[in-house]
């Protein structure tokens, strides 16, 4: 298959298989509206060819908000702008995703207005508050929130959304054994760290009745030290899976590196778990690099890296040195 090809991703068909993903995190509003500097920066690589794009890390709920310029989708005041940008995205026929996300304990009272919640006391440092467990009350309400935001993703346009599940946020610190150490029906085997995502999941799926694809952002790497291994994976991929996960999103810190003692890459690891969709991306800022992980063949979309975006002309450049 070619990066240039266009492609089927789910009842919509993308123009090609460029990716720009979420990497500017600080560009919003202090309310979390849109604003300029997001609205210019998205729309530079979407009319100049990229075929998929997901919006920031937006917070879900004010408790989730993870810094002070953050995107949100918590409140009807956000939809305005997002609406907006997801009309002009989607004039130039391209693909829009946005990524939901909470701060679980990665944040402070400061930011988020209430003492963090995880699934554990943790502190991530001077800058963050110390959280507290979250409850089965909490529990209720963070499925509401990604409820409601699903339903917002929806009524801006959104094509489909994605849950930020890795950058040590509330889902990838209750996958953590380090950062997860309950001792209930959330804490424990690795089936029950992925409970509150598989209970979002569900939620999220009932609300919009499957109207919009659910994808899952993950990393692992930061596991392996505590016995994340191959079978990990799998379980992981499926739990998720069954939750109603439509694509998966693995970053690694480099596309090539290989995983498990193996040469395999975690791009080939993930695909030999699921048949669904999946985005693959990890310092892909070279067209060496791409060609690489083209020639794996297993990825549907490719998130290139904001240093091969930065190029002038980049969709051109990209013809001539991978089509060419």
């Amino acid at each position: 298959m070619s990066l240039f090809d266009s492609f089927k991703l789910g009842n919509l068909r993308a123009k090609n298989r460029i990716l720009v993903p979420p990497y500017h995190d600080g560009l919003a509003q202090k309310d979390g509206r849109v604003s300029h500097a997001i609205y210019e920066h998205v729309m530079r690589l979407v009319r100049q060819g990229a075929g998929v794009v997901i919006l920031n890390s937006a917070y879900v709920t004010q408790q989730g908000k993870s810094h002070s310029l953050q995107l949100g989708i918590a409140e009807e005041d956000h939809l305005a702008g997002l609406k907006n940008l997801v009309k002009h995205i989607k004039a130039e026929g391209v693909i829009a995703g946005v990524r939901l996300s909470h701060a679980g304990a990665k944040t402070n009272e400061k930011i988020c207005g209430e003492q963090p919640i995880g699934p554990s006391a943790i502190n991530f440092g001077k800058d963050y508050d110390l959280s507290r467990p979250f409850d089965s009350d909490d529990v209720e309400e963070l499925c509401l929130f990604y409820s409601h935001a699903i339903e917002r993703a929806e009524e801006a346009g959104f094509d489909f959304v994605e849950l930020n599940g890795a950058q040590q946020q509330l889902l990838d610190q209750c996958l953590h054994p380090r950062y997860n150490t309950r001792e209930d029906e959330y804490g424990g085997k690795l089936e029950n760290r992925l409970r509150l995502a598989c209970e979002i999941i569900q939620a999220m799926k009932a609300r919009v009745e499957n109207r919009l694809m659910v994808g899952y952002f993950f990393s692992i790497h930061d596991k392996l030290e505590d016995g994340f291994n191959e079978k990990s994976l799998k379980t992981m991929i499926k739990t998720l899976e069954k939750a109603g996960v439509d694509l998966f999103h693995p970053i690694t810190i480099h596309v090539m590196n290989k995983f498990f003692e193996s040469e395999e890459t975690l791009l080939e690891w993930v695909a030999k778990a699921t048949d669904k969709s999946i985005i693959v991306e990890g310092n892909i800022k070279s067209t060496q690099v791409l060609k690489e992980v083209l020639a794996i063949d297993k990825a549907t979309m490719y998130g290139i890296d904001k240093a091969l975006f930065a190029r002038p002309n980049w969709f051109q450049f990209l013809q001539k040195k991978i089509a060419g």
